[in-house]
């Protein structure tokens, strides 16, 4: 039974009982008043009998209203005090278990939920509480996830920067020693230090666009592309590069006539990523990447599969976190800043899409774009 139900029977019993009582109680004094005044009665008094003769009608009707009255007032306090402890007895118990439930949150049993049957006005309220203790479990562990995130960036961000800047501090002692004398070590030796300092000025660069894009402040200029015809291009502009690096481009299949609303810088910084990424890791002197493009119902699924080491299975779920090595073959950090997959992440998410890895079963590498399509009329 709700509270607005019991309140309403507490407030027609707090009127109908009394009344009724009182009723009762006046149709009965009423008739002994009768029986006073019509008869005679013998009373004991001053150590005998006598007669009585009840004549004096008002005095006793003033006598029984007063009772009546007082007994009225009596059964209203009574019937009152009864009905407020039956109504707060059913307001007192859940809100008892809701400040337990306060209290067990406050000390951190975010895993407490309420426990609650009754089908009154607390029921919305306790399924709200349970509501709130699970989004705020979910908040916390998102903190606590940010925080570790937060400690291993610094920590990815001091590694990266002192390892070049070690190499630039010895270079530059050897060049004031003295050590190297002939131009052509000279040369070799500032070669290095712009090398090196092109390394930091990268790590920079990535750091800020990273940090950029985590606060949703990186412009975004989105325009409807054709996913095949910019996929092509940007192979055919870029083969030859790779082709120096030691990776050949092949493209297995690519779907036509399907377009996709997303910004084609940050797409081709995707691709360039994903590319570099696996030119950077591979084992053999020359890797291969295929590439296919092809479109679903709703999405157009972008893979790159490369032939090098792959990844533990363990660490394939956190190859797109921030500066995450897993694979002692990918954690050379003179060939990358390990911002590059999570900066790709990133770019496919504020693309509405999203991004997987998986191995190989012959060994390497599937990297797997999805993207939505965009439909006729937008």
């Amino acid at each position: 039974m709700t509270i607005k139900k019991r309140l309403f029977i507490s407030n027609l019993l707090m009127t109908v009982v009394p009344f009724l009582i009182s009723f009762v109680t006046m149709i009965a004094g009423i008739s002994v008043l009768n029986m006073l005044t019509n008869g005679e009665y013998a009373v004991r008094g001053g150590g005998g009998l006598r007669a009585f003769n009840m004549s004096d009608d008002g005095l006793h009707i003033m006598l029984i209203s007063v009772f009546i009255l007082l007994f009225f007032c009596a059964v209203v306090i009574i019937t009152n005090r009864l009905l407020t402890k039956y109504v707060f007895q059913k307001i007192t118990q859940p809100l008892e278990i809701l400040s337990d439930g306060v209290q067990n949150i406050s000390e951190g049993n975010l895993d407490f939920r309420i426990k609650y049957t009754e089908c009154d006005e607390f029921s919305p309220i306790c399924d709200a509480f349970n509501d709130m203790a699970k989004q705020l479990k979910v908040s916390i562990e998102e903190v606590q996830k940010n925080e570790q995130n937060r400690k291993e960036l610094f920590a990815g961000i001091s590694h990266d920067l002192r390892s070049p800047l070690t190499s630039i501090k010895a270079l530059v002692e050897g060049l004031i020693d003295g050590v190297v004398v002939t131009p052509e070590s000279q040369q070799r030796y500032l070669a290095n230090i712009k090398r090196k300092s092109e390394d930091i000025n990268n790590t920079i660069s990535q750091l800020f666009l990273y940090s950029k894009m985590d606060m949703g402040n990186y412009p975004t200029n989105p325009e409807k592309i054709d996913i095949g015809v910019e996929l092509r291009d940007f192979v055919k502009a870029s083969q030859d590069e790779y082709k120096s690096k030691g990776l050949l481009i092949k493209v297995v299949g690519l779907t036509s006539k399907v377009n996709i609303f997303v910004d084609p810088l940050q797409l081709r910084g995707v691709f360039v990523n994903l590319l570099d990424n696996s030119a950077k890791y591979k084992t053999n002197g020359t890797a291969i990447v295929k590439i296919t493009c092809i479109a679903t119902d709703d999405n157009v699924r972008i893979t790159f599969e490369d032939n090098g080491p792959g990844v533990p299975v363990d660490a394939l779920p956190k190859m797109f976190e921030v500066f995450y090595r897993a694979d002692p073959s990918r954690r050379n950090p003179q060939q990358g800043s390990g911002l590059g997959l999570a900066i790709t992440r990133k770019s496919i998410e504020r693309m509405e899409g999203e991004i997987t890895a998986d191995n190989i079963t012959k060994g390497g590498l599937r990297v797997t774009i999805k993207i939505p399509i965009m439909k006729e009329g937008q």
